[in-house]
């Protein structure tokens, strides 16, 4: 312990922080990058992910390859991994843009389920709650869904994946 109370106050006079996990949670959410298991699992492909940048459709014999190729021929995929932002009239009504959310949450368009979150996080440089939804592709960027937070119903937006940084400017400087 004592290690460590020398590293934080010898770091204070340089904006050292002390920050945890649910830390790099959010801003990997602020950042649009998505969690193995949680967001992206075998019942999605990268299509519905919206990982489709990262495949290399030029490599003639990845697994998987011809099914994709198909799948990309029929049209976008009917539903789509979605950067929503959750409660922001609500979250006004608190003094940090806080709400209890934590993923599992049904999320509603039209008054229908059509999904649940995935994974949720406060957005630390948003200053409000960010979440992951698989949608209908008819929920397009801009459009406004409800996410429903103990019995009650928040309006949500949909929004591109990435809140903060889309172009990766400030990670290459």
């Amino acid at each position: 312990m004592q290690t460590w109370d020398r590293l934080a106050h010898a770091g204070t006079d340089h904006g050292l922080t002390v920050f945890g996990y649910r830390a790099l949670d959010s801003l990997r959410m602020e950042k649009g990058y998505r969690y193995y298991g949680v967001d992206l699992t075998m019942q999605e492909n990268p299509l519905e992910a919206g990982m489709e940048r990262f495949i290399a459709w030029d490599k003639p014999d990845f697994l998987g390859r011809a099914e994709l190729l198909a799948r990309r021929e029929a049209g976008p995929p009917a539903t789509r991994l979605r950067t929503i932002t959750i409660g922001e009239a609500d979250a006004r009504e608190s003094d940090d843009g806080w709400l209890p959310v934590y993923g599992g949450e049904a999320v509603r368009v039209g008054g229908e389920v059509v999904g649940r979150l995935r994974s949720v996080a406060f957005g630390y440089t948003m200053r409000g709650m960010v979440g992951y939804a698989y949608l209908p592709r008819e929920a397009a960027v801009g459009s406004e869904v409800e996410v429903e937070v103990l019995g009650r119903l928040l309006r949500a937006r949909v929004h591109p994946d990435a809140l903060v940084d889309p172009g990766g400017e400030r990670m290459r400087a």
